[in-house]
């Protein structure tokens, strides 16, 4: 049975969702803090987390950046304050969607079931132009180490698995949204996509906001690349979205 974990300091609310989840037979276990939720998400492995941001001791924001530390499960913000900075703080930080309170439950029902569904299907491989993979071992003893996958495009090295990117062997910081996000479009180098293909790709469901956080990132990753003097870029294009390219000129 898929399992559910709500966090919310309102029993109301918190009683609300588990009801609503219970009636589509879900499993759920409710938390009226975070203090012992990093353990329980280690030691239960939830399939999704509703989370609120306003909790008393530790806030749902901090919660969420310590869960992306070894986690990939779906994770909905709730929030009575529904700030913009709010919404994109949760969305910078690795949730996958955010609701602002007070919020119809059929809804958040409707949400935890795409998410979910679009999760456990298999990937639809998308085709285009990919950056060069490199394999990258210890030399001269090729046993010592396994062999790890980079993506090289211009003077940029990203590695999915350690979730780094070099720019002429300079460490690159960026949130795990902001990672994501480049790492896709370097996948896919030259071919540009929509802001909706972009949020299904790197959220990986139905986004159910606004579409313009897309550019929000954008404008953060081309800063931090051009202070690094990258010459991988993420062009416009114009009436459409976004693609990445490399200039060497």
């Amino acid at each position: 049975m898929t399992r559910i974990f709500v966090v919310d300091d309102d029993p109301y609310i918190a009683q609300l969702i588990t009801g609503y989840l219970r009636k589509e037979q879900y499993e759920v276990t409710a938390f009226g803090h975070g203090r012992d939720l990093v353990e329980q998400v280690h030691a239960e492995h939830p399939d999704c987390l509703i989370l609120d941001i306003m909790l008393p001791g530790i806030d749902g924001l901090t919660l969420l950046t310590e869960l992306r530390t070894f986690t990939e499960m779906p994770i909905i913000i709730i929030s009575a304050r529904g700030e913009e900075v709010d919404r994109l703080n949760g969305l910078e930080l690795g949730c996958n969607d955010f609701l602002s309170k007070p919020f119809n439950p059929r809804e958040l029902v409707a949400r935890v079931k795409s998410m979910l569904r679009l999760i456990r299907s298999s990937r639809i491989a998308v085709g285009g132009e990919t950056g060069v993979i490199e394999q990258v071992g210890v030399a001269g003893n090729a046993s010592a180490a396994p062999s790890i996958a980079y993506i090289k495009a211009g003077n940029v090295q990203l590695s999915e698995e350690f979730r780094r990117v070099n720019v002429q062997g300079q460490e690159l910081s960026l949130t795990g949204r902001e990672f994501e996000l480049l790492l896709f479009l370097a996948q896919h180098l030259d071919r540009p996509f929509s802001r909706e293909q972009l949020i299904q790709q790197v959220w990986n469901y139905d986004f159910f906001g606004e579409v313009r956080v897309v550019d929000d990132l954008v404008k953060r990753i081309r800063k931090k690349l051009s202070q690094q003097h990258s010459t991988l870029t993420i062009d416009t294009v114009w009436g459409f979205g976004y693609k990445a390219a490399v200039h060497t000129s």
